[in-house]
């Protein structure tokens, strides 16, 4: 009986050392550096109870596998997803996907953008299922309580009268009304046709569908002003069909300076505080005003 229980505990022993060899070698198996102790069997081991066996027996089989845990596959981590209405084709939209992705590597955080309308961008927004939006004014945050303001802003835009005409000058916008000039505004860009509206009559002002058409229209002398953003109109005249359109230039300004912020889901409302710092910090350091350099020199040659 003696002899057939050390040599079955002999063969036991060997297999498992089998086992354990075959995980060890394992190319794709994560295991752990260790000494392997030899097992020893007694010749004496008659003499010992059979729960010394059993114990044996249980240690080789836990050193076994706990030699080689289980491969661990590690899930790709998200991509922070940041929704604009501005293609990358756009001064705007080429200088702010280089600003974000600078933050954001900053941050160490991936960062994907996504182009949308603006109506689904805003819903999107809302709902979560995209992480944030390049810019909105100020008060955006009082009508959309799921996102959250970047406090620091990206940057400012401003209202103002464009001409082509280098004749034509204007202090106030007031002084409109003593001017026989003819004018338009973007469709949809309340602040021009409001402030408009009180200085010309109907007959003298219209509303156009585009910042290019409008453009087009004061450059052949159809129109004498153009009411637009400076950002918008900045990105028209950086596109190829407006290169030599030199002639464009502000009048005047008018109303207050509009800050605009980036925004994110309320679930990203630490990551909204970081992100400010570092806005911040590119603005002291530079960054900002070089990719705006780099940006329309790479659409312009200037």
């Amino acid at each position: 009986m003696h002899g057939l229980k050390s040599s079955w505990i002999k063969r036991t022993v060997a297999v498992i050392e089998v086992l354990a060899a075959r995980r060890m070698s394992d190319p794709g198996t994560l295991v752990f550096q260790r000494q392997v102790m030899p097992f020893r069997i007694s010749q004496t081991s008659g003499d010992r109870p059979r729960k010394s066996m059993h114990c044996l027996l249980i240690a080789a089989l836990l050193a076994c596998f706990a030699v080689a845990p289980a491969r661990v596959q590690s899930e790709p981590i998200k991509s922070l997803v940041m929704a604009t209405n501005q293609p990358d084709t756009t001064y705007e939209g080429k200088w702010q996907r280089r600003v974000y992705e600078e933050a954001f590597r900053r941050l160490g955080v991936p960062f994907e953008v996504s182009l949308l309308p603006t109506p689904r961008m805003t819903a999107m927004a809302d709902s979560g299922d995209v992480d944030g939006q390049f810019v909105r004014v100020f008060a955006y945050a009082d009508a959309h309580p799921e996102q959250v303001r970047v406090e620091e802003p990206l940057y400012q835009v401003v209202f103002g009268l464009w001409v082509s005409d280098p004749a034509l000058k204007l202090s106030r916008l007031e002084d409109l009304a003593a001017t026989d000039w003819i004018g338009i505004y973007r469709r949809g860009v309340e602040p021009c046709q409001n402030a408009l509206s009180g200085a010309l009559p109907g007959d003298r002002l219209s509303g156009v569908a585009t910042t290019e058409l409008g453009l087009q229209m004061l450059l052949a002398g159809r129109v004498d002003f153009y009411c637009e953003l400076d950002g918008a109109i900045l990105n028209a005249l950086y596109l190829p069909e407006f290169k030599n359109a030199t002639s464009v230039r502000l009048l005047l300004t008018y109303g207050d300076t509009i800050a605009l912020h980036p925004y994110l889901h309320k679930k990203h409302a630490e990551l909204a505080a970081r992100l400010a710092v570092v806005l911040k910090q590119m603005k002291a350091d530079g960054s900002l005003e070089r990719f705006r350099r780099e940006v329309k020199y790479e659409l312009t040659g200037q």
